[in-house]
């Protein structure tokens, strides 16, 4: 399979036969795909590069097809290829392999040839970009595509790339000597690109080095005149230096003149910590960023940031050691004292650098303009490395910063620094756990590491990693060396209590998250400390907005608090926000003393999780309305929140559009933060209130097969409403549900058996036969097929007392399953076409394409082949449009023994893997054991008679674990025959 994009967009089978690729809106499609390979590209994105700003309401349902249609042209092109286009938590992403397509190739190359110019191998530079550029087949084109901004932004981002390669590559011929051969290529490409003065720079030079002066100095003319009559503007300091040397006779230079080195360079960088560890990454990164032989004529300036204790001083002194021999001229350094409350001046800052430079006290200059002119002056055209340590922010740093390429600055600063155009930031993650332990071992010895590796682990895991947290428990283990690291864990782990432990001297991580805090203003700090009243790792804005009580100006909180470190982005795509472990220590404290306890009554802090908890309930509602309501689950019976919540506190309108646009990408974005606040809220009392919001939440945890979410919510409802019979039921209703669709049918039939005496007792006829189609299900897969038949029975006999029809249909495909696992399809076909009849007349996908599934095995045991094909795919296009995998699954199993039947068994284990793949991901054991059997069945008419036994024996083993006995007596029965083959 190769996909090709640089240039026409092709898709070449494996046999090289080109797959014909859908034009417009699915060619957009593949194109954004491919140009972020191997990276998801969000549902929000899509969107809008195919329908622009205001998508269609049918937007989802023609995305799906256009997915699908790709899908179908992939698997043309590679047998499997289809399941390289992949959904995400929140959109879709196209696995490529090296190989299959030309710009990972081309990526590839260029990163040889970045690799090699490192290491100043011109040839391989060239070599290795010379073949990217090769493989540019014509311009970047949207041909066949639909123009929009993603695809614009995508296209302009590429023939960026490309020129950047070439210009690298004719460098480095340059540099190999061949500057007349580059001439002419040189000349075409400014002639397409008459604005980029790095090629009139690079022309400018082969000829030059090629003894045509006249011609270079035209090139320059004509170069000013393209930029002053296309924007107004003289070229660069580059361009005119060049254009100053050749006038004034120089000899053309193999490289860049250097001035002359300082009589006594400074060697001002304070010494290396001789336990540094681990910071691998971000060390090869500063290194990168700051080398002067890359210099674009720019001063090459990195940021190191990151919340108090993350070691940035440290890092930032071992890079500068590393880079020292490549700034011959000399390092300075100074600290700016950002972090004490009193900032230094600029003006003090320079005269301390120019003191550094050899100038004398006498010589330094009054005022801070002058200081920096002078401060400029000396570092014009020198290699110094100048680091800047605890910087307030970029205006106290911006008049410290070199005027010309050569000298290079490293910051480092408790708060993000948003710096001119160029400027590397370079946040700083806690230690690794390895590397923390590693920290540990290095200091107190590895004897005591080994003899408590458990202890030492979780002590760097309470210090939350961050290396001063870990070097005062290393202060405290030094100085009590008779001290076990249990002895000093137990006194940590009362997490109210670590940060006091986490202080020696004047190694204290609480005063230094107190500066940070203390710097905040009043809303800032309020969002801070209320952060942690929730207990998942990451919120969104919705939810910190609610615990402040205000949506209009938690934005720009959010942006002071992510400046100063306290709060982080969080490793997911969607926006969230996160807290470190020892960050949010210090924000409860912070809650404690000022908002009180959310147990208490009256508290401002149980005012603040109420209005979340809300809101959690309004958000859950808008996303309910839109989903496909569960199969099977009881419907909400209280009022909507919104009647009551939406007068007091209206949902802001962009955050209902997010979730009303996908509420199952939002779902899935939000689920833990919406769990948790459900729980809390259940264990606070609020527990009916949030028993609604869980049975509307259900609408996609039971899409999604959350199973685990499910017990979690409902289990911690059920506790909460202890002595409240009907809301416990309903609770235990849905715990019974999570249990059935994880296989533990027995656990399942026994609590809807307590769940029906309760309903029928109270009259909740509606509740009852939802429960009585559910335990029919679970007595069904236990083998008693006599009471699972009464049970769809009885279910049937309530209609008239509920008017439900859904679960009407519902109770009907369940008699139908019943007579299909009894042998009789023939009587399971009429009550599944009465099912199918009413899911069709109340509109409901899921509901319909269930009962289709249901349809199809039954037409399958008759014998209907090509009926129970036609009924397989039009379950399987509702499946796809619904995005539920676990029953697109089951249906393919069943599509699977039709061409089972039809001989194709190889075809029939493709389809068969797949669905166990989907199984296996969302722990459907029920659905693991009949993949695995009909695995089994497949290999041994093929002959493969080991493997088909070892299949079978697993799935008999799973299938006796659960108590599906009529399916163990099945795998009884393929289980001897493969023994009684490979016998033979």
């Amino acid at each position: 399979m190769r996909l090709t994009v640089l240039g026409r967009l092709r898709l070449r089978a494996d046999d090289d036969t080109e797959v014909a690729i859908p034009r417009g809106k699915a060619a957009t499609l593949l194109l954004l795909l491919a140009g972020h390979h191997s990276r998801t590209v969000t549902i929000d994105r899509l969107m809008q590069a195919l329908w622009g700003e205001n998508p269609p309401r049918t937007a989802m349902a023609g995305l799906h097809n256009h997915v699908w249609a790709l899908r179908s042209a992939l698997g043309h092109a590679r047998q499997g290829a289809e399941d390289r286009l992949q959904r995400t938590a929140d959109g879709y992403q196209l696995d490529l392999r090296p190989g299959e397509c030309d710009l990972i190739e081309f990526e590839q190359l260029v990163r040889e040839g970045r690799d090699a110019a490192r290491r100043g191998d011109h040839e391989r530079v060239a070599g290795a970009l010379r073949l990217a550029v090769a493989l540019w087949q014509g311009q970047p084109s949207s041909q066949g595509t639909t123009a929009s901004p993603p695809v614009a932004d995508l296209l302009r981002a590429w023939e960026h790339a490309r020129i950047t390669a070439h210009e690298d590559c004719l460098a480095a011929e340059i540099e190999l000597g061949r500057h007349d051969d580059v001439v002419p290529e040189l000349h075409t490409l400014l002639a397409e690109h008459p604005l980029r003065e790095e090629l009139a720079g690079l022309l400018m030079r082969a000829l030059w080095l090629g003894g045509n002066r006249a011609g270079a100095l035209e090139v320059y003319t004509a170069t000013r005149s393209a930029l002053i009559d296309a924007l107004g503007v003289e070229p660069g300091a580059e361009l005119r230096d060049l254009q100053s040397r050749i006038l004034r006779g120089e000899r053309a230079p193999e490289g860049g003149a250097t001035p002359p080195p300082l009589s006594e360079p400074p060697r001002q960088l304070p010494a290396d910590t001789a336990d540094f560890t681990g910071r691998d990454d971000v060390l090869t990164r500063i290194v990168e960023g700051l080398d002067p032989e890359k210099t674009d004529g720019a001063v090459r300036v990195v940021v190191v940031s990151g919340q108090p204790g993350a070691g940035k001083t440290t890092v930032a002194i071992r890079a500068a050691h590393r880079l020292a021999d490549r700034f011959p001229g000399g390092q300075l350094y100074a600290s700016l004292g950002g972090g004490s409350g009193s900032p230094r001046s600029p003006e003090d800052v320079l005269a301390d650098l120019l003191r550094g430079l050899g100038v004398p006290d006498v010589a330094i200059p009054a005022g801070a303009e002058q200081r920096a002119a002078s401060y400029r002056t000396r570092l014009a055209r020198r290699r110094v490395l100048v680091v800047l340590d605890d910087a307030a922010d970029m205006g106290q740093v911006r008049p410290l910063l070199p005027g010309t390429s050569g000298a290079s600055v490293l910051v480092t600063s408790r708060r993000r620094l948003v710096g001119p155009p160029g400027v590397i930031s370079l946040p700083l993650a806690p230690l690794t756990h390895e590397e923390g332990v590693l920290l540990l071992t290095r200091v107190i010895g590895r004897e005591r590491v080994e003899a408590e590796p458990e202890a030492a682990g979780e002590l760097v895991d309470l210090c939350g990693r961050l290396p001063l947290a870990i070097r005062v428990v290393v202060a405290r283990l030094v100085t009590r060396p008779s001290w076990s690291l249990a002895r000093l864990l137990a006194k940590m782990r009362d997490r109210r209590l670590v940060l006091d432990e986490l202080a020696v001297a004047e190694l204290d991580v609480r005063a230094g998250f107190t500066v940070s805090h203390d710097a905040l203003g009043e809303l800032e700090r309020r969002v801070f400390r209320r952060f942690a009243l929730v207990g998942t790792p990451d919120l969104s804005p919705w939810a910190l907005a609610a615990l402040v009580d205000d949506d209009a100006c938690v934005d720009q909180a959010l942006h002071n608090l992510l400046e100063s470190h306290l709060v982080e982005p969080a490793s997911v795509r969607a926006e969230r926000y996160t807290m470190h472990d020892l960050v949010r220590v210090f924000a409860s404290e912070q809650g404690r003393a000022l908002d009180g306890d959310p147990e208490i009554e009256g508290t401002a802090a149980r005012a603040a999780f109420r209005r979340v908890f809300d809101r959690c309930r309004m958000l859950i509602e808008l996303a309910h309305r839109d989903l496909p309501p569960p199969a099977g689950w009881l419907a909400p019976v209280g009022p909507p929140p919104s009647e009551t919540f939406q007068a007091l506190s209206p949902l802001p309108q962009e955050m209902a559009a997010v979730v009303s646009r996908d509420p199952t990408a939002w779902c899935a974005a939000e689920c833990e933060t919406l769990l948790d606040i459900l729980i809390r809220g259940a264990e606070l009392g609020w527990y009916r209130d949030a028993l609604d919001a869980a049975e509307r939440l259900s609408s996609f945890l039971a899409m999604k097969h959350r199973r685990s979410e499910i017990d979690r919510v409902y289990s911690a409802v059920a506790r909460a409403a202890a002595g409240d019979a009907l809301v416990s039921a309903r609770a235990e209703f849905g715990r019974a549900h999570a249990a059935a669709m994880g296989g533990l049918l027995g656990d399942a039939a026994a609590i809807l058996t307590s769940c029906a005496e309760v309903f029928a007792r109270a009259g909740e006829n509606p509740a009852l036969m939802n429960t009585l189609v559910l335990l029919s299900f679970c007595r069904m897969q236990l083998g008693d097929l006599a009471a699972a038949e009464q049970l769809a029975r009885d279910a049937l006999d309530l209609r008239a007392l509920t008017e439900d029809l859904r679960c009407e249909a519902r109770a009907l495909r369940q008699l139908g399953n019943v007579r299909i696992s009894a042998g009789d399809p023939h009587s399971a076909v009429s009550p599944l076409r009465r099912a199918l009849a009413v899911a069709e007349r109340i509109g409901e996908a899921d509901l319909e394409a269930v009962v289709l599934s249901s349809l199809a095995k039954a037409l399958i045991a008759l014998g209907e082949l090509g009926a129970a094909d036609d009924v397989c795919r039009r379950a399987l296009t509702l499946l796809d449009e619904l995005d539920q995998p676990v029953g697109h699954a089951y249906v393919r199993l069943s599509h699977s023994r039709i061409v089972e039947y039809r001989g194709g068994h190889r075809e029939a284990i493709g389809l068969i893997e797949k669905a166990l793949r989907v199984f296996t991901e969302f722990a459907d054991r029920r659905g693991e054991v009949e993949a695995r059997h009909r695995l089994a069945v497949n290999l041994l008419a093929l002959g493969q008679t080991d493997q088909a036994a070892e299949l079978a024996g697993s799935a008999l083993t799973l299938a006796r674990e659960l108590g599906m006995h009529r399916k163990t007596e099945e795998l009884d029965r393929t289980l001897a025959a493969a023994r009684a083959v490979t016998t033979r």
